[in-house]
């Protein structure tokens, strides 16, 4: 009898034999002639003395760690696969792996490919993952993104890449992650995005979820990027729960506490593409937002957060089974792998493949990386979405001012600063709201909003400086800045005495990692130079735009060797609306000329016009 391994299959004399007979065959006895090999069995390598014989049946004697299997350990591989010859080495090749070859020699879509690749990885049956392969797909396709219709802005390069990315993705169904740096646009892409998938087809369904201050942030994105889409903000009382409603408007933006309470008609939708912004508000995967999540019907996903891992590597892998459920396993699995209670084993383990994975479905770019492409200063408007309560205590403010212009605007003045204390926070009106941050939190939407950066600009481990009006206004922001970053905040207010002043700059300057100062822009806003700062926030807004300049011109001044992102928040449909519009295009036309001598008197004209502007 000749015994032979051709193309994987053993042979009986040229006859294959059933991997489960060949095993059953006769005893398994002394190697010749000294050939090794080496056998893989699974994950694990073993050593392995191989040779047929010309006796009736065919003698092994296996060996593992330089140990004799016995016959019931021999047998018992028979459950397991077969072997199979390539050049000098012989695998063992389990079920599961002629699964994956039925799967891939049928037709297979590319993320059945991702999928097919990270598990052939994950068992130890491939070496390595192409850690390139989705730009080699994606130039090989070269497929182009059509937004120039509906998309009215230009993008820096790196934008045009990192869409072109996307829609690539999207078009071929593989869920993707865009985790840029904060300040580089991750808003302006997906949009553009959307336009491409409403060009290539005019019926297409999309749902944008966001936090809740985001939502008029949105809606004024899309008029700025693509004024010819009129996203349908699914939101408040009026919502009527049944799908039909939704059912002629192509993209929907829906905060994530209406996506968990409606999910049981969203669900009914199919989508083209589902967008999730501040994506790490879903890193719990039990949550109830979360849950909801992985209900929904859509074609592809994208997961926008600047921070995907905020704690630890869970979070990944939470995001990836969000937009691409099973990419990296099941959960246990993965915490199992990956995650361990000490730091520095989480740091020894091989995070070499997961890498590789994660580049597979993930771009990030941080601004070094495309700093050439950048201005030197990002002004980035961040228009937030006052809740119910909010709305009603701003009306009803509003409605004194009518009442004392209609009177002759004698109290006028008053009232306009009660006014800015509540868009600074209602806190500084109520002394009955707490002063932890989830209650400032449920209070204020821009105060949310304001954590919410605050948490990406921790998270990449840079500097900020925050201007607020109110003495009151910088103490709860202290206050908050220690309860939620174990950091005492250097603060330059009216308060704080002359010497004392540049020492609080220079410990800012000379600390590293993230670090953050409060200011007054009256007091701090002119002649210190804070370039150690590379985000700028305008929390409470000054309606005077020779102020803000100055007050900015603290961290973007020469010296600056970094991108500056200067963030303005207001409150959308308010007159800090108009008043951030005016300001907008005045530093536009360069017309800065309101004097800080007249800052109240501006104040009280401003506030007049606004008023006419809003009388039914």
């Amino acid at each position: 009898m000749v015994y032979s391994i051709k193309n994987g299959i053993v042979e009986q004399d040229g006859y294959p034999i059933d991997p489960k007979l060949l095993f059953r065959l006769g005893k398994f006895v002394a190697d010749d002639r000294d050939s090794e090999t080496t056998l893989v069995i699974s994950k694990r390598p073993a050593e392995l003395k191989f040779r047929f014989s010309h006796e009736p049946s065919p003698s092994f004697r296996l060996f593992f760690r330089k140990a004799e299997l016995t016959p019931d350990q021999v047998n018992s591989l028979v459950e397991y696969g077969y072997f199979i010859a390539d050049g000098k080495r012989v695998y063992f090749v389990s079920d599961r792996l002629k699964d994956f070859s039925v799967s891939a020699c049928n037709k297979l879509s590319l993320p059945g490919l991702l999928k097919l690749l990270r598990k052939l990885y994950s068992d130890g049956l491939i070496d390595a993952l192409p850690s390139s392969l989705m730009e080699k797909l994606r130039a090989q396709q070269q497929k182009i993104s059509l937004h120039d219709k509906l998309f009215v802005r230009e993008l820096y390069p790196y934008q045009n890449e990192g869409v072109a990315w996307l829609t690539f993705c999207a078009a071929n169904g593989v869920g993707t992650i865009l985790a840029d740096d904060m300040g580089l646009g991750k808003t302006a892409q997906v949009i553009a995005l959307c336009c491409d998938v409403l060009e290539h087809n005019p019926e297409g369904r999309i749902l944008i979820v966001v936090p809740n201050p985001l939502l008029a942030n949105w809606i004024r994105e899309f008029s700025f990027f693509a004024p010819s889409l009129r996203p349908f903000l699914h939101y408040g009382q009026n919502r009527s729960g049944l799908s039909s409603d939704l059912s002629e408007h192509n993209i929907i933006v829906t905060p994530y506490t209406v996506l968990s309470s409606d999910i049981s008609m969203l669900e009914e939708i199919p989508f083209d593409l589902v967008l999730y912004d501040e994506a790490s508000m879903l890193k719990n995967p039990r949550s109830g937002r979360s849950l909801a999540a992985r209900r929904l019907d859509s074609v592809a996903s994208v997961a926008m957060s600047g921070t995907p891992v905020e704690n630890c590597l869970l979070d990944v892998w939470a995001l990836c089974d969000l937009v691409f459920p099973g990419f990296l396993g099941n959960e246990q699995d993965f915490r199992s792998r990956y995650v361990h209670r000490e730091l520095s084993k989480t740091l020894n383990t091989d995070l070499h493949g997961l890498e590789n994975s994660l580049r597979q479905i993930t771009l990030r770019r941080m601004k070094k990386d495309v700093l050439t492409q950048l201005p030197e200063k990002m002004d980035i408007h961040r228009a937030v979405t006052a809740g119910e309560k909010e709305r009603n205590t701003y009306e009803s403010l509003i409605e004194e001012m009518q009442l004392d212009a209609a009177n002759g605007g004698g109290g006028m003045l008053p009232l306009i600063n009660k006014l800015q204390q509540f868009t600074a926070h209602p806190a500084l009106l109520d002394p009955s709201i707490p002063h932890d941050v989830k209650s400032l939190c449920l209070h204020s939407a821009k105060f949310e909003l304001l954590m919410m950066e605050l948490d990406g600009i921790e998270q990449s481990g840079e500097k900020v400086i925050i201007f607020a009006t109110f003495q009151k206004a910088i103490d709860l922001l202290g206050a908050a800045v220690r309860e939620r970053y174990g950091i005492t905040p250097g603060v330059i207010d009216g308060r704080t005495p002359n010497e004392q002043r540049q020492p609080l700059i220079d410990r800012f300057s000379k600390s590293s990692g993230f670090d953050l100062l409060l200011l007054h822009p009256k007091t701090a806003g002119m002649g210190l130079n804070i370039t150690a700062a590379t985000n700028v926030i305008h929390y409470c807004r000054q309606w005077n735009p020779a102020l803000e300049a100055q007050a900015t011109a603290r961290a973007w001044r020469n010296g600056q060797k970094s991108v500056v992102s200067v963030y303005y928040m207001y409150y959308a449909d308010t007159v800090e609306e108009m008043i951030d519009e005016r300001i907008r295009m005045k530093q536009k036309l360069s017309e800065q000329v309101i004097a800080v001598a007249d800052y109240k008197e501006t104040d009280k004209q401003l506030m007049l016009e606004y008023l006419e502007s809003i009388k039914k």
